[in-house]
C-alpha cells in the first residue's frame, strides 16, 4: 500500500482523494491547504510536513500553475514521487526546469492528464494506430463556454480568470493537445489568433498545430447558452471518429458513453510507483504541451477585444 501526501484541497483535489479511498493500494496520510477547506482526511499544518513524513512515498499537486515548479522541487528532492495536476506549469522555461529537476532526481513521477487513461481516448488511439481511419488524418476541436472560469470553478476564479497562469486555453485546450500528441506525435504550432478580454486573458482563440500525423485545428471562444461545449474530431480517409462531453465516443465501429478517468488515472498511479510500465502522462509530455499551449498564448500578434 503507498502513502499519499496532498498538496491543495481544492475541486480537483478533493475529487482526487475520493478516487483514492475507492483504491485499496493507497492510503492517504494527510493533507495541505492554507484554507480552512473540510474534508475528512488528516490535516498538517505545512508544506513541509508532508515532505518529512516517512509514510508517505507520492506527493499529489493540486495547486495553481505558477506554484507547480517550487513545489516539484521540493517534493523530488525529498525523495518523494510526484504527481502533478495539469498544466505542468505556465511557462516553457518553467516547465523545462520541472523536467531536468525530475530527470537529476530518478523519481517516479506523472501529470494528470486524464485523456492518457480514459477508456474515449484509449480507443481512439486504437482507431488511429490500426489504420481505421484511414490516411491524411485531420483533427478540428471545437470549444465554447458561456463563462469563464465555468460555474464550478468560481472558488479558483482569483487566479484561473487572470492570463498569468488561468484562461481556458491552459485549462482545457491543454487537454486536447495532450491528447493529439499522444495521437499523432510531435507537433508545433503554424498560426493562431487569440483576442483577450479586459482581465486580458483570452475570450477568443483559432489555432493550427501541425503534427507528425495529422493537422489540427482549434476553434475556441467564450460564448453562447451552454455552459461548456466540447468536440474533438478525427478525420480520415475511411471513417472519423468523434469525441463529445470530455468522454464520449461516436465512431462507425462502436461508441463509447462517458466515463470519468479517475479511477483509471489513480490505478496506473499504481503502477507507476510500483516501477510498472503505464499509460500516465510523462513530464517530457507535459512539457511539450506547454511548449505548444504557451505558444498559442504568446503576446505576438495577439488581439485586444474592444
Amino acid at each position: 500500500m503507498y502513502g499519499i501526501g496532498i498538496i491543495g484541497l481544492g475541486v480537483m483535489g478533493r475529487r482526487f482523494i475520493e478516487g483514492l479511498k475507492a483504491n485499496p493500494d493507497f492510503r492517504i496520510v494527510a493533507a495541505y491547504d492554507p484554507a480552512p477547506v473540510e474534508t475528512d482526511v488528516p490535516r498538517v499544518s505545512s508544506i513541509q510536513s508532508l515532505l518529512d513524513d516517512p509514510a508517505i512515498d507520492c506527493i499529489y499537486i493540486a495547486t495553481p500553475p505558477t506554484t507547480h515548479e517550487e513545489l516539484v522541487r521540493a517534493v523530488v528532492q525529498a525523495g518523494k514521487a510526484v504527481f502533478c495536476e495539469k498544466p505542468l506549469t505556465a511557462s516553457v522555461t518553467s516547465a523545462r526546469a520541472c523536467l531536468e529537476t525530475v530527470a537529476r532526481a530518478g523519481v517516479p513521477a506523472a501529470v494528470n492528464f486524464p485523456f492518457a487513461t480514459a477508456p474515449a481516448a484509449v480507443r481512439l488511439k486504437e482507431l488511429v494506430e490500426t489504420g481505421a481511419l484511414g490516411d491524411d488524418l485531420t483533427a478540428h476541436l471545437t470549444l465554447r463556454f458561456r463563462t469563464w472560469p465555468r460555474g464550478w470553478q468560481q472558488g479558483a476564479a482569483a487566479w484561473l480568470a487572470g492570463p498569468e497562469q488561468g484562461g481556458f486555453t491552459r485549462e482545457v485546450v491543454s487537454h486536447f493537445a495532450f491528447l493529439a500528441l499522444r495521437l499523432f506525435g510531435p507537433g508545433q504550432l503554424v498560426d493562431r489568433e487569440v483576442m483577450r478580454g479586459p482581465l486580458g486573458s483570452e475570450t477568443r482563440v483559432r489555432a493550427v498545430l501541425q503534427f507528425a500525423k495529422a493537422r489540427m485545428t482549434i476553434d475556441a471562444g467564450v460564448e453562447g447558452d451552454a455552459e461548456e461545449f466540447n468536440r474533438f474530431e478525427v478525420k480520415g480517409s475511411k471513417d472519423l471518429a468523434v469525441m463529445t462531453e470530455w468522454y464520449r465516443l461516436t465512431h462507425s465501429g462502436g461508441n463509447i458513453e462517458p466515463v470519468r478517468a479517475d479511477g483509471h488515472q489513480i490505478a496506473e498511479l499504481a503502477k507507476l510507483l510500483g516501477g510498472k510500465e503505464n499509460r500516465l502522462a510523462t513530464l517530457r509530455e507535459a512539457a511539450s504541451v506547454v511548449d505548444l499551449i504557451e505558444g498559442i498564448l504568446s503576446e505576438r500578434q495577439t488581439s485586444t477585444a474592444a
